[in-house]
C-alpha cells in the first residue's frame, strides 16, 4: 500500500506524539509500505532520507478555510488509504479515510467553548464520522460517547494511547528539579480538568499540616488569564503552589519522576495519560473515580477518588503519603497494557 499521512500536528504535544509515535514505527518496521507525509517541511525533514517515504509540504493549519479549500489533495488521492490522527479530514480526499477520533469533549462537557464553537466542532466530527471506512479511538469509553453522539457510525476500533519512545528512553536525572518535596498537577485551566477541586483539596490538607508543594506543570501566564476563580485560590497560597514555566519533555519526566505524587482529578478525559507515565516512572497516582480511568487503570496500582469530592481527595492525599513507592517492575506491566508500538500495529492491520 502507500499510505497518505496528515502529519501536521507532528511535533505537537498530545495528539503529536501519537501520531509520531505510530509515524516511526510504520517507517521502521513495515518496509513493504510506501507513505506520503503530508505537513510542514521542517517538521518532516527528519523523514526525508527513508527511502519509502515521500514528503507533501503544507502549511496551511488544522481546521481552517484553507483546509476546506486548498489542501494539496491530487497527490493524496493517487495513495491508496489516508490516515488522519484527528476528527479533521480535509476536503477533497477519495481514497479510503481511516481516522483516529481521541475523544468527544467538546460535546459532553458544557462550557468548553461558546454554542457556535460546539456545533461548529460537531458538524466537523459528524463529517469524519461519515466519511471514514473505520474509526479509531483510545477508549472503550470514548467510543461509547462517539457512538451515542452519532448513529451508524462505521467500524470503531479501540487502539489506545500509550507510552511513548521517548518516555522508555528517559533516565532519571541525579539532580532532582526543586530543593523541596511536591505533588503533582498536569492539565490545564479547563474546567474538566478539574485543578479547582484539587486546590481546594490542596489547602484543606495544609490546614491539616500536610507540607508538600504542589508543582503545576505549565506557565502561570496561561493560567492568570484563564479563571479568576482558579487564580484567586493560587494567590492564597502563592508560596506553596510553584508552576514549571514551559518545559522540555525531559525536563517533565524528570519532575514526573521526583514527585512524590501526581493527581489527576479530572472529571472527563478521553484516555488520560499522565498517570500512566507517572507509574511508569516510578510516581504514585491519585485519580478520579471516572469511568475511562476505571477502564484504563483497573488493572494497575493508582488510588481512586470520587470525582469532584474536595473532601475525600483531602484525605487521599494524605493517606498517599504513606503508601510504599511503585515498584520499578511495573514499568514491564505497563508496556504490556499500553504500547504505542502495538497501537501502531493494530491501525495497520485495519486499512
Amino acid at each position: 500500500m502507500k499510505i497518505a499521512i496528515d502529519c501536521r500536528m507532528s511535533g505537537m504535544s498530545g495528539i503529536g506524539v501519537y501520531l509520531d509515535n505510530i509515524l516511526d514505527y510504520w517507517l521502521s518496521n513495515n518496509i513493504t509500505n510506501s507513505y506520503l507525509l503530508v505537513g510542514e517541511k521542517e517538521k518532516l525533514k527528519c523523514y526525508e532520507a527513508i527511502p519509502q517515504c515521500q514528503i507533501l509540504h503544507t502549511d496551511i493549519p488544522i481546521f481552517s478555510l484553507k483546509e476546506i479549500f486548498g489542501f494539496p489533495t491530487s497527490e493524496i488521492n493517487r495513495c491508496d488509504v489516508f490516515y488522519s490522527p484527528n476528527f479533521n479530514v480535509p476536503f477533497g480526499v477519495h481514497i479510503p479515510i481511516y481516522s483516529t477520533i481521541h475523544d468527544v469533549v467538546f460535546l459532553d462537557v458544557e462550557g468548553l467553548t461558546s454554542k457556535i464553537g460546539k456545533l461548529i466542532r460537531k458538524l466537523v466530527l459528524w463529517r469524519t464520522v461519515r466519511i471514514s471506512k473505520k474509526l479509531f479511538t483510545v477508549s472503550n469509553f470514548s467510543k461509547g460517547r462517539i457512538q451515542f453522539h452519532f448513529k451508524n457510525t462505521p467500524e470503531i476500533v479501540v487502539a489506545h494511547s500509550g507510552i511513548n519512545q521517548e518516555l522508555k528512553e528517559f533516565r532519571k536525572s541525579d539532580q532532582a528539579p526543586y530543593p523541596f518535596q511536591y505533588i503533582l498537577f498536569i492539565g490545564n485551566i479547563k474546567k474538566h480538568k478539574g485543578l479547582d477541586v484539587l486546590l481546594d483539596a490542596y489547602i484543606q490538607a495544609r490546614n491539616q499540616g500536610f507540607s508538600k508543594k504542589l508543582v503545576i506543570i505549565g506557565d502561570s501566564k496561561n493560567f492568570k488569564t484563564a479563571d479568576t476563580a482558579i487564580l484567586e485560590r493560587i494567590n492564597e497560597n502563592i508560596e506553596n503552589v510553584v508552576f514549571t514555566g514551559r518545559i522540555t519533555n525531559e525536563q517533565l519526566y524528570n519532575t514526573i519522576a521526583f514527585a512524590s505524587l501526581l493527581v489527576q482529578p479530572s472529571i472527563y478525559e478521553g484516555f488520560g495519560l499522565p498517570p500512566l507515565e507517572a507509574l511508569f516512572l516510578g510516581c504514585k497516582a491519585l485519580i478520579s473515580d471516572i469511568s475511562v480511568f476505571k477502564e484504563i487503570y483497573k488493572n494497575l496500582p493508582v488510588t481512586f477518588f470520587e470525582v469532584n469530592n474536595v473532601d475525600d481527595l483531602t484525605e487521599k492525599i494524605v493517606l498517599c503519603e504513606l503508601k510504599e513507592s511503585i515498584r520499578p517492575s511495573i514499568q514491564d506491566d505497563i508496556d504490556k497494557l499500553y504500547s504505542l508500538d502495538r497501537t501502531a500495529q493494530l491501525i495497520l492491520s485495519k486499512f
